[in-house]
């Protein structure tokens, strides 16, 4: 048994590495996640996208586990594009990233199973509170799903 699924941040069942899509269009924001992400044994980035449109389409094809998406993007933003994965992918689990520290409620309302501030991504504690929450449909953020 992997030791993240022993400590209880995962279900036994859950495939670790979680295949994880990153989604941001700050260029720099995105490079430095995704570098702060491939250090850390919980996440396999596998793809990136700068807006929702293309995450749609990466999603699609290549069936992620996890996706961190920025709320604020062009072409198609966070919320509308969490609608779209949650109908086609119902089993994905996604997580909104963004500045503004007011917009877990409309967030989680789109259907967004997590949210964390970005000022606070590259904390592993919060990282993966938030990523546990997600992954854990009797945890009370969940129950209205």
């Amino acid at each position: 048994m992997n030791n993240l699924h022993a400590g209880g941040e995962l279900p036994d069942n859950f495939p670790v590495p979680l295949r994880t899509l990153v989604v941001d269009d700050s260029t720099v924001f995105l490079e430095s996640l995704c570098l702060y992400l491939k250090s850390n044994p919980l996440f396999e980035v596998f793809a990136t996208a700068a807006d929702g449109s293309e995450a749609l389409r990466m999603a699609l094809i290549h069936k992620p586990d996890l996706v961190l998406m920025d709320l604020n993007m062009p072409v198609m933003d966070g919320l509308k594009t969490t609608v779209v994965l949650r109908q086609c992918m119902p089993n994905l689990r996604i997580i909104i990233m963004t500045l503004e520290d007011t917009a877990e409620s409309k967030a989680r309302a789109h259907g967004a199973h997590g949210f964390i501030c970005k000022q606070a991504i590259m904390n592993d504690l919060i990282l993966k509170t938030e990523v546990r929450r997600a992954f854990h449909p009797t945890h009370p953020k969940n129950r209205s799903r």
